[in-house]
């Protein structure tokens, strides 16, 4: 029996060697996305490096059960997106028993940086607007580079409906823009 134990004990070793090899694997090249799509998601950037070790922790709990059918990345938004909405949560409740003083304010910044912070905040707002389907789609679809197909399974959306939906948010937001750059010139005329 001890011969039989001892046969057995290297194959076990060396699956946990691939499933570690895999996460590493999985780390390297996801661990951006990943990073970008909890900032998506509305996880702080304090929390942001804690949150991405959260995700990656419940990958190497659950990498043995990515069966493949669908691309790893929508596998690691699933994930993503659960734990992001674990954190808010978390810091929803957290803010609930203290009461935080609001952050004194910094020297003023060039008139470049303005600018792009007026339009990060213009793009924002136009992204706190949507309702959450359809500010997902746009984010994973043309900020992500993800396929719509994959994006549709995720969300658990009909694909014609998701097509449209981004099809709707991408004319929506070109017609914004137009409206934020036409806004200022007929003020001056």
């Amino acid at each position: 029996m001890s011969a039989t134990t001892t046969v057995d004990a290297p194959p076990r070793a060396a699956e946990s060697e691939r499933v570690a090899m895999s996460l590493a694997e999985v780390y390297r090249a996801h661990v951006g996305f990943v990073w970008r799509v909890l900032r998506r998601l509305g996880v702080a950037d304090a929390a942001l490096e804690d949150v991405v070790h959260d995700v990656f922790l419940v990958v190497h709990r659950r990498l043995a059960e990515f069966d493949g059918r669908a691309a790893l990345t929508t596998w690691l938004f699933g994930i993503a997106r659960g734990v992001a909405s674990n954190h808010r949560r978390g810091v929803a409740r957290a803010q609930r028993r203290l009461s935080v003083a609001p952050s004194p304010g910094g020297a003023p910044d060039p008139e470049q940086r303005t600018e792009q912070q007026q339009l990060a905040a213009f793009v924002r707002g136009f992204l706190a607007g949507l309702d959450e389907d359809r500010r997902l789609l746009f984010e994973l679809a043309d900020l992500e580079g993800l396929k719509v197909p994959e994006i549709a399974e995720t969300l658990g959306m009909n694909l014609n409906t998701a097509y449209a939906r981004l099809r709707a948010v991408r004319e929506q937001l070109s017609r914004a823009l137009a409206d934020r750059e036409a806004g200022p010139r007929r003020s001056v005329l």
